[in-house]
């Protein structure tokens, strides 16, 4: 028995002695400490978005540069429609002036003929030279209306149309079917394909 206790204390004084030595070589041994980042990658980092930043400035430069062109294009674009809107109803407006000028002088010349028919009939007290005058100057202005594109609507005996006619009165005539023009009260008038006047009628209605 004591032979046995004598090996379990050099066995646990072995143990001892191994436990010592590892602590020693573990102050012996400096410590591994982790090692500081550089600056480089941060300086690198720092460059690179300083050239993204330079990057988009200029993009934004173009940007702004390339809208500014395109506004002033706009402007020069409306300032343009705009002139030419001003012209065209300048022009719109003397060519209604011209037109209206030569159909007041040629209405003018049927007033000289009439004035003059009048005068020939007072000095020679002609009811045959009044007439002769009046048909003269009927038959300038219904020549001057056709120049203008104005024509008398055709009425009596048509069928009543009310985009062409305005009925005045109703009357009952057994001799012609109901809604027939019978009678013209007043001419109507078309100019092209529009109509200048209607013509003011007398309807049948049995």
């Amino acid at each position: 028995m004591m032979e046995r206790d004598g090996m379990k204390r050099k066995s646990q004084h072995h143990h001892e002695e191994q436990s010592e030595a590892r602590q020693e070589q573990a102050q012996a041994t400096p410590q591994e400490m982790p090692s500081e980042p550089t600056g480089e990658p941060a300086a690198a980092d720092v460059a690179e978005l300083e050239a993204r930043l330079r990057a988009l400035e200029e993009e934004n430069a173009l940007l702004k540069q390339q809208l500014a062109e395109k506004q002033d294009s706009l402007l020069r674009a409306l300032a343009d429609f705009d002139n030419f809107r001003r012209r065209t109803r300048q022009e719109m407006e003397e060519i209604r002036r011209i037109a209206l000028e030569e159909f007041l002088r040629s209405l003018l010349r049927v007033m000289d003929n009439f004035e003059r028919a009048m005068q020939a009939a007072e000095e020679s007290r002609s009811f045959e030279k009044l007439m002769e005058g009046v048909q003269l100057t009927y038959r300038q202005l219904q020549s001057l209306l056709r120049e203008a594109g104005v024509q008398p609507i055709e009425a009596v005996g048509k069928p009543f149309d009310p985009n062409f006619h305005e009925a005045v009165q109703r009357v009952e005539s057994p001799e012609h079917p109901d809604e027939t023009v019978l009678e013209e009260v007043e001419r109507g008038y078309m100019i092209q394909s529009r109509v200048l006047r209607p013509s003011r009628v007398k309807v049948v209605k049995n």
